[in-house]
Parts: structure tokens; C-alpha cells; sequence
């Protein structure tokens, strides 16, 4: 009886302190009520949700970390739904070790010493993004980093190269001796990189139409399928600037009679349905332009905002019968949803993938409203193609090469880039035991 009255005593005093603090728990847990009842009213699995209810501790939980509790219980593997709240910096489009936020603008991997002299780390440049300090620093792709600041390069200090201070960096590049046929450093600079910060990288950063054995072959990368650039520090903004120049590019490409395209997605990892469309209605085989592009089903309670997008016939097709798309990891969402509308309506013979498959995001999220600070972005609706199937995930390439095993990957856009080279040599018939055999002296194991 004596350990029994103690903790009565506490439960009576914690519910008979006389002071009302219902508003407390109100203030502190509006957020995510708001967050459970969107989800329950627009979320595409939300009858998954109708027989669950969150005890009252989640709700006190980051909204995050919430929304996390309900994407659970969908039954999905959803891993696209997300917040963005105002009082935090993060960018949920990070690819690799690049964010827009505050980043030197760069994305690398770690890997052992490919010319097998040593065991020592590198750090192997993939991407320097334009107007960032990396490369304002004179960085490259393809550049490797051997040290940081006097110290070797390790997995314990390259997070350090993905935001922070100024920093001293040793950079070297791979040579090939073809009379031995081995690897060895060729040369070593002294690079100064600045402090990191915010980088805007452009959607369309890089297009060209190169003159190749009597072709004519129009290229353009992609980085993003969205209409405007983001504000600063933000995920959103205002104007049509990206729509108007994949118009101004698109239209470079007509008027310049090109025989063959490429469309390099790689570092394409989001953007909105309509960009994937207008950018479809551009390449599409003109014979194929009548058929819808793409489909959406929302969940039964929005099923009257489905929509069936058609190709635009206002816009001026290129004329092509196939196209070539680069795709890697990175490569999801918009850019996923136009290659698998474009594979249904022209074949996947004359849609040919070249890369690694994509990251497999068969689903769209919207922004549905922004309340107490929290903005939230569910999935909303599958996103199919012109004859209504959503069922697929990563894409796999036609032509599966990983550029990360070659000593040459080569500036984007030129010849020197093995995936763009891959495309070129398919156009011009040469096998994959050819290109294989053209290229052993070039591969590179890690």
C-alpha cells in the first residue's frame, strides 16, 4: 500500500494543478494536425490511412519525423513525400555531395588510387557546377583531389569538401603509357577553393548541334524540368525563364536540320509534369504526337482532378523518328515520366537509354499548402503513361555503361564524354563488342 500512494499522489497532482494548459499543447502540435489532416484529404494512399490514428506523442514529434510515422503506415515504399520548413536551410534535390543551399558546387566520389600504385583515397570529380566556387577554384570533372589541407583524402574528412571554409587542395590527373599499357599521375597543382555558399545551377546548362561523319547531332543536358530559376535560398520562385530558353534551344535545333538527337538526363533528378511534357511535345516522333503524353490517378476522393495531357501540337516538333537519352542514378521523377510516356507512345526501340538505370519514381508530389512555418509535398498521384500504365519503377538502359570505370570521362557535351561517345557510336553502327575492344586501353577498374 505505501509504493502504491506515492505515484497516485503524483498522477492526482499532475491532473488537479487547477491551471488549463490545453493552449500549450494546441501551439506546439498544430502543425502536424494540419500535416494529418492533408494527408488524410490529399495523400494518394490516404484510405491506408483512415484506420490509423496517431497517439498524442507523435504529434508533439518534428514534422519530418511525422510525416515519416504516416508514410509507414501507407503500406508503400514511399520515399518522395517530404516537408520543407522556413526556419531551416536544406535542399531536398541534393545529388550526391552537391546541394543548391550551400555547397562548393561540386559532386565526387571516393575511391582507392585507380593507377594501383598505392592504397591511398582520392576524391574523383564527376561534376563542377557553373558560377561555384570549384569552379571559380579552376576545378574540372574528372579532376582527382589526392589532399585536403595537407592531410590525405579519407572517408573521415570528405565531408568536409561538401560544405564550410576556405580550403587547399592537391589535384592530379590519370595519364595512360600505351607502349607499357599502365596508369600513372601525370601532374600535380596547388588549387585554392573558396568558401562555400548558394549555386543556382542552370536547367539547361549546356547544348550544341556537332557535325559527325556527315551527321548533324543536336545535344542538350538537362539538369532539371522546371519552369523558373529558384529563389535564393529556396525551392520555389516566379517566372517562365527555363520554359523560354528549352523554347530558344529547341528551336536552335530545328532550324539547325539535325539528323539525330541526344538528351543527357543524368543530373536530372526533379521537375513538373508540364516541363515533361512540353519537353516531350519537342522530341516525340512526329508521327506519334496525336496519342496522349502522360496520365495521373489521384486517390479516390480527387479522382475529378485526373488529367490526360496530350502532346502540344502548337509546339515545333524536331522531326525526329528516335531519341537518345543519358540517364544515371541521379536520373527521377519529370525526367523518369517523360522517357517511360515517350517509350509507350514511339517503341522502345527508337527511345534508347544509355547510362545506368534511374532511381525509379513512378509518382508525382505537390505542394498542397504552407501553415505554422511547414510546407508540405506529398505524393499525390501515379503518374502514368499515355495509355494509363504506372506500374514501373527504375528504368533500365538500353546500353548499360558506368562512366565512372573509365580514366576519361570528358567534359559534357563533347566526344570525350564516353556516354555521349556511346551514343554517337550506336548512330553510326558500331556494336558494343567494338566499342568495348576501341576502348580497353581506356578502362579503368576501381
Amino acid at each position: 500500500m505505501n509504493r502504491i500512494i506515492p505515484v497516485f499522489f503524483v498522477v492526482f497532482s499532475l491532473c488537479s494543478c487547477g491551471e488549463d494548459r490545453t493552449y500549450q499543447y494546441e501551439e506546439k502540435t498544430q502543425h502536424n494536425h494540419w500535416v494529418y489532416d492533408v494527408m488524410l484529404d490529399e495523400y494518394l494512399w490516404a484510405d491506408r490511412l483512415g484506420d490509423y490514428t496517431p497517439d498524442w506523442k507523435s504529434f508533439f514529434a518534428a514534422p519530418s519525423s511525422f510525416l515519416s510515422t504516416l508514410v509507414a503506415k501507407s503500406g508503400h515504399s514511399d520515399v518522395w513525400s517530404y516537408v520543407e520548413i522556413d526556419t531551416l536551410v536544406a535542399d531536398i534535390h541534393e545529388r550526391g555531395q552537391f546541394n543548391h543551399i550551400d555547397s562548393y558546387g561540386m559532386d565526387y566520389v571516393l575511391m582507392t588510387d585507380p593507377t594501383g600504385q598505392t592504397t591511398k583515397q582520392v576524391l574523383r570529380l564527376m561534376t563542377v557546377y557553373p558560377n561555384s566556387p570549384a569552379e571559380a577554384a579552376g576545378l574540372r570533372r574528372n579532376d582527382f583531389i589526392t589532399s585536403l589541407d595537407g592531410y590525405r583524402i579519407s572517408s573521415s574528412n570528405m565531408s568536409r569538401l561538401k560544405s564550410g571554409g576556405s580550403h587547399s587542395l592537391e589535384v592530379t590527373h590519370i595519364a595512360v603509357d600505351e607502349a607499357e599499357n599502365f596508369f600513372y599521375w601525370s601532374d600535380t597543382a596547388a588549387v585554392a577553393l573558396g568558401a562555400s555558399g548558394y549555386v543556382e545551377d542552370e536547367a539547361f546548362p549546356i547544348y550544341n548541334i556537332m557535325y559527325i561523319e556527315g551527321m548533324k547531332v543536336g545535344y542538350v543536358m538537362c539538369t532539371r524540368l522546371v519552369e523558373h530559376a529558384a529563389e535564393r535560398g529556396t525551392g520555389r520562385g516566379n517566372g517562365a525563364e527555363y520554359r523560354e530558353k528549352l523554347d530558344e534551344i529547341m528551336a536552335y535545333m530545328r532550324s539547325g536540320g539535325v539528323d539525330e538527337f541526344v538528351l543527357d538526363l543524368r543530373l536530372c533528378n526533379y521537375g513538373t509534369l508540364a516541363m515533361a511534357q512540353r519537353l516531350a511535345s519537342y522530341v516525340v516522333n512526329p508521327n506519334c504526337r496525336d496519342g496522349a503524353f502522360a496520365r495521373t490517378f489521384r486517390n479516390e476522393a480527387h479522382a475529378a482532378e485526373n488529367v490526360v495531357l496530350p502532346y502540344d501540337l502548337s509546339l515545333g516538333n524536331i522531326g525526329k523518328n528516335r531519341v537518345y537519352i543519358i540517364t544515371s542514378a541521379y536520373t527521377q521523377g519529370a525526367a523518369e515520366w517523360l522517357i517511360h510516356s515517350l517509350r509507350c507512345s514511339m517503341g522502345e526501340e527508337n527511345v534508347i537509354t544509355i547510362g545506368l538505370p534511374t532511381k525509379g519514381q513512378n509518382v508525382m508530389t505537390e505542394e498542397v499548402g504552407q501553415n505554422f512555418h511547414v510546407c508540405l509535398f506529398p505524393v499525390v498521384a501515379y503518374v502514368a503513361d499515355g495509355e494509363g500504365n504506372y506500374n514501373y519503377g527504375s528504368i533500365a538502359p538500353t546500353i548499360n555503361v558506368n562512366e565512372q570505370n573509365y580514366v576519361s570521362m570528358g567534359e559534357y557535351g563533347t566526344l570525350d564524354d564516353i556516354l555521349y561517345y556511346t551514343a554517337i557510336a550506336d548512330m553510326l553502327g558500331i556494336g558494343q563488342d567494338d566499342r568495348e575492344n576501341a576502348e580497353n586501353d581506356d578502362n579503368m577498374t576501381e
